[in-house]
């Protein structure tokens, strides 16, 4: 993440932390489905790419991780973070920068959920990595990206609106439950090709994509109709990779 968009994301970043608590795509799809890509944590190490306020980190750790390590750039998203792990000691640790890991430190386990849309294309293989130079040997890589075959631009997806811009990249807003937005950001839009190609570049030789289902809690919150259409033409997509 360069500068520019730092300072971009440090501007969001308290609008964004209300949507991770209170999103259903965040509550319902992005969270509980990471979860399942990952598999088994009990026992396990894990890595946190961009990793915001900490929630996913909590529930990894809830889930029986053995450690949790989160990254951020920004220091206002890891302040939350922390001030939870006070609130709330689960032996959670937080980083800024990926030099406060020990030297040859590695991972059973790295996640990045939603930091791919986050980054620039001269940026994505340099995600990976850094996903594979703290990953080890039989380790895994699980990230969640936009999904590159969504169709249903310019219409409301439940509370999400998405808009491709002329420049290659893409508009989301949040809605509120009353239907006005409370928050736009803009996302890289990679394809699935490169997307793959950034895996191979940083030594990757196995990426398989994984659709997205809705946690059965989530009908049952927002009723069928929230829903109609959603794994059909899901925003989202899951990947797991690894060096095979």
């Amino acid at each position: 993440m360069n500068d520019k968009m730092k300072q971009t994301y440090d501007a969001i970043s308290a609008e964004y932390a209300k949507a991770t608590a209170i999103d259903p795509n965040k509550r319902y799809v992005q969270y509980p489905e990471s979860l399942r890509l990952i598999g088994d944590i009990r026992g396990k190490s894990v890595f946190d790419v961009g990793c915001a306020n900490g929630m996913f980190t909590r529930m990894m750790k809830r889930a029986g991780a053995s450690e949790v390590t989160g990254y951020d750039p920004s220091r206002r998203e890891l302040d939350d973070a922390r001030y939870e792990e006070s609130q709330n000691p689960q032996g959670i640790e937080y980083i800024t920068d990926y030099s406060e890991l020990s030297v040859g430190k590695r991972f059973d386990i790295v996640t990045a959920i939603m930091v791919i849309p986050a980054v620039e294309p001269e940026q994505l293989e340099e995600l990976f990595g850094h996903a594979g130079r703290f990953l080890a040997e039989d380790g895994v890589f699980v990230a969640l990206t936009l999904n590159p075959d969504f169709r249903r631009f310019g219409t409301v997806v439940n509370c999400r609106q998405f808009f491709k811009r002329p420049d290659g990249r893409i508009d989301i807003d949040f809605l509120n439950e009353n239907g006005r937005t409370y928050l736009s950001i803009v996302d890289a839009d990679f394809s699935k090709q490169d997307v793959e190609c950034a895996a191979r570049g940083a030594g990757f030789t196995d990426v398989c994509w994984e659709p997205l289902k809705i946690d059965p809690a989530g009908i049952e919150r927002y009723g069928v109709d929230y829903w109609a259409g959603y794994e059909e033409d899901c925003p989202y997509i899951g990947l797991i990779a690894n060096r095979g």
